[in-house]
């Protein structure tokens, strides 16, 4: 039996069709006709990737790795999430797409004006609004800086960085990734509004045994390490919905030329957990019991997201090209304290690089000789910068490259016979005066973000 939100989508095909044909500039295109799905997992970092695949608790990952192209991605700094998950969506640095952190740098006064960055702040085309320019279909689900969500030729599920004042005065805040029945703009076309949010109650009974999957052998925890765990509780709630809506309309409406889904947990639980994984590296006076019961956090979570991968390919297209993509890795960060306490252990602001998987149809697959043996940190290969994917992801959908773009095409990625036939055309800008004048100024992306903001101050992201 189909969910309420297969259900949903079947009845959205036609709405989205008329009102995207509004959107649609009909510009001309010679595409293969294959489809490409980017998986973005925030801070995922390779040593432990190639740790667990030693052990085959990853065989989700292994199996694209086996078929597929692997390796690093050099990272842009800083190596914040608005920026760099702005960055990879458009092919830009921040200079030229405007996003320059979490909250606007001339509000100083925070006890008042702080207020977050959105997707009105943007000032270039990402690739949802060139796709969509271009007639192909796009959905896009939970990415960085969607709120309010764009009209797009698909469906946008946007991450939501703000809460209502309704919800401030009766005492509830909304975090990253939380969908809410009274706050408009988290889903394009509007009319899915109430269709994505019935995969809620379904997210909130499952998620108590995800946590504890996650925690399964942690018992009883001091105060300051059960902070870490309810600080991170968020990011699960938040992936498991990606995760719920984006397998739905998968398998409702498998018909797409783009599809691009986020995940944060890997992210998080690196910030929190790094210590209890890597006890040797720090200085920190861990008790042994903690340390035993939270040591498996990270690794448990990377089998999730593995898990998460595997559902969303087996829900795809046969002959889906995938992309999985990073922010950045994750580094031990404050090693000599010895009060850590409930502070971060795992950190990225000096840049680690990348983890890139593409495998499929649109991908070359002889451009990279296989380990005969188990792989090391050193046998991967610089295939770019994040800064590459969007170009690259427009040369495989057969779509023109901005040459104001800061990234490239990674040629060595794209399927030799695609390039031959289907060569690489360019276009001075996608962005126009237009598109510009067209962008929203929404006071729902105003509202008071009290609870974001304590959010980041607990990632350590702002003080």
């Amino acid at each position: 039996m189909k969910s309420p939100l297969l259900k949903a989508f079947a009845a959205l095909g036609m709405t989205c069709a008329m009102a995207l044909t509004i959107g649609c500039q009909s510009k001309s295109l010679k595409q293969p006709g294959k489809p490409l799905m980017l998986i973005g997992l925030d801070g995922l970092e390779w040593n432990v990737v190639l740790e667990m695949l030693d052990n085959d608790r990853l065989p989700n990952i292994a199996r694209l790795m086996k078929d597929g192209l692997y390796g690093e991605l050099s990272v842009t700094k800083p190596t914040l999430s608005p920026i760099i998950w702005t960055s990879i969506a458009t092919g830009m640095t921040a200079d030229k797409h405007g996003i320059l952190g979490f909250i606007h740098p001339d509000r100083p006064d925070r006890s008042a004006t702080e207020q977050l960055y959105t997707s009105a702040d943007r000032r270039v085309k990402a690739f949802w609004n060139i796709l969509s320019d271009y007639g192909l279909r796009v959905n896009t689900i939970g990415w960085w800086l969607t709120y309010p969500a764009e009209q797009v030729n698909g469906v946008m599920v946007a991450q939501v960085n703000t809460i209502t004042p309704k919800m401030r005065r009766d005492g509830r805040g909304i975090w990253k990734g939380t969908l809410v029945r009274d706050l408009q703009g988290q889903v394009y076309p509007p009319e899915a509004h109430e269709k994505v949010l019935a995969a809620l109650p379904a997210v909130e009974q499952a998620l108590p045994a995800l946590v504890q999957d996650l925690f399964k052998s942690r018992g009883k925890l001091v105060p300051s390490y059960e902070a870490l765990l309810e600080q991170s509780v968020w990011a699960f709630r938040a992936d498991a919905v990606y995760h719920r809506v984006a397998v739905d309309l998968l398998e409702r409406d498998p018909n797409f030329d783009l599809f691009a889904v986020y995940f944060g947990g890997s992210d998080v639980t690196g910030h929190r957990f790094w210590r209890f994984m890597y006890p040797d590296l720090y200085n920190t006076a861990t008790p042994q019991a903690q340390r035993r019961k939270l040591g498996g956090v990270v690794r448990a979570y990377y089998q999730y997201l593995d898990g998460v991968i595997g559902d969303l390919v087996a829900a795809a297209p046969a002959d889906v090209t995938v992309m999985i993509v990073s922010d950045h890795g994750m580094d031990p960060v404050r090693t000599q304290t010895t009060t850590l306490g409930a502070g971060l252990s795992g950190g990225h602001l000096n840049g680690p690089a990348a983890f890139f998987i593409a495998r499929g149809p649109l991908v070359n697959r002889g451009a990279q000789e296989k380990s005969r043996g188990p792989l090391k940190r050193s046998d991967l290969v610089e295939h770019g910068t994040i800064l590459d994917i969007t170009p690259t992801l427009l040369a495989m959908l057969g779509v023109p490259v901005g040459k104001d773009m800061s990234g490239r095409v990674m040629r060595n990625v794209i399927d030799r016979d695609v390039l031959e036939r289907f060569k690489i055309d360019y276009v001075s800008s996608h962005t126009d005066g237009k598109w510009m004048r067209s962008r929203p100024s929404d006071e729902r992306a105003r509202a008071d973000v009290g609870e974001r903001i304590e959010q980041l101050r607990q990632l350590g992201y702002i003080d």
